[in-house]
């Protein structure tokens, strides 16, 4: 049973995770506009704010941070070290390509995305010798199309190869968790090294027990999204999937980036407010779902499944 994984400050026995957020981002700065525009984004301030917005989470008991940015959201391993440094967070880093069709995509064999993944799996991330703790792949709104298709196998291909587990981007109403699930299982991966995420987007019991009886984990990974599911619906199939017994393949996190410039978030704004002025963050599972679980009768032994010891079998699972 394999006990090392790899973090960004080298490797890290499975024993000491402790309570782990296991779908976070820490920086999504597309790097075509951070070349093209000098003020599109500042480096140095942002680390700044990051660390602090990091700090903060460790104080809640968080010990380790699986940050799940793939190369084509702006991944800066850079960035991901720095605020692992100054904070002391354990953060574990990922490989791989998103959903996006970009034009450099396009007529790609399969094999050929396994060559870049397994170069940030065997040598290092970013002409770095920091190496990935898992591979990240994601399927949208379009579905499985032919280029997600050979994506995915690819991700399975390397995920195969290299020994490291795989989590997803999934979009429930195309059941998109299905189809990535039957791709997986057609080349050979163990399912308990399989985390199919943003499950806790829908509250569709079947979608999730068809999921779940595959033997994968799914991922309830964003809490604090209100917009996409309520708090209370999120709670409510959260305990209807422990009061079925799924407790051991479920993870809780949050999916939230301490900075993103999808649509019209910019830096020069962002930079100026403090890491708690918006209530989606890190530390709202610990602020506002536990309170309400513990209400509702969840014992902290089943926290503990759910933040420590569902993270530590996904990763120690051989």
């Amino acid at each position: 049973m394999p006990c090392m994984i790899n973090s960004v400050n080298g490797l890290l026995h499975v024993d000491e995770l402790g309570t782990t957020l296991m779908h976070e981002h820490i920086l999504q700065a597309n790097w075509s506009m951070r070349m093209s525009f000098k003020d599109w984004f500042d480096y140095d301030s942002f680390i700044e704010w990051a660390s602090e917005d990091v700090r903060r989470t460790k104080e809640t008991g968080v010990r380790t941070l699986v940050e799940q940015t793939p190369v084509c959201l702006g991944r800066d391993i850079h960035a991901i070290k720095a605020v692992a440094d100054r904070t002391g967070m354990h953060i574990i880093a990922s490989t791989g390509f998103f959903y996006s069709e970009n034009q450099w995509m396009f007529l790609r064999s399969e094999e050929n995305f396994v060559k870049w993944l397994m170069k940030d799996i065997e040598e290092g991330i970013q002409d770095t010798d920091i190496k990935p703790g898992l591979i990240k792949c994601g399927t949208d709104m379009p579905g499985v199309t032919e280029l997600n298709h050979t994506l995915l196998k690819a991700h399975a291909k390397a995920a195969k190869r290299s020994g490291l587990p795989i989590a997803t981007h999934s979009w429930y109403k195309n059941r998109s968790g299905i189809s990535q699930m039957e791709i997986f299982e057609e080349a050979g991966l163990n399912p308990r090294k399989i985390l199919i995420g943003h499950c806790g987007d829908t509250n569709d019991i079947s979608y999730l027990e068809e999921l779940l009886r595959r033997g994968c984990y799914i991922g309830l990974d964003r809490f604090g999204d209100d917009a996409k599911n309520p708090l209370e619906d999120r709670i409510n199939t959260l305990l209807e999937l422990c009061d079925r017994g799924w407790i051991d393949q479920l993870m809780i996190s949050h999916d939230y980036v301490s900075f993103v410039d999808l649509g019209n978030f910019e830096w020069e704004t962002k930079r100026y407010q403090d890491p708690d002025d918006a209530k989606y963050n890190s530390r709202y599972i610990h602020r506002y779902v536990f309170p309400i679980l513990r209400e509702r009768g969840f014992k902290e032994a089943e926290i503990g499944q759910l933040m420590t010891e569902n993270p530590r079998a996904y990763f120690a699972e051989s």
